[in-house]
């Protein structure tokens, strides 16, 4: 009974956590979280690659 239990909650775990709005929820998180470290970073290596995008398209002072 104990074996069965955990097998019916994997598979209800499994299909809440691989469904398309979760994925598409994590997606969309992670994709904003790098722009928004690419783009208002204080590294040099990241600030610099990123300087000139910055200021042509988000109008952001840096300096």
């Amino acid at each position: 009974m104990a074996n069965f239990s955990n097998s019916a909650a994997l598979q209800k775990t499994a299909s809440i956590t691989l469904s398309k709005p979760v994925q598409v929820t994590l997606y969309m998180l992670l994709s904003s979280l790098v722009i928004w470290t690419a783009l208002f970073s204080t590294y040099p290596a990241a600030h610099n690659t990123a300087h000139s995008l910055r200021h042509h398209t988000l109008g952001v002072a840096c300096h």
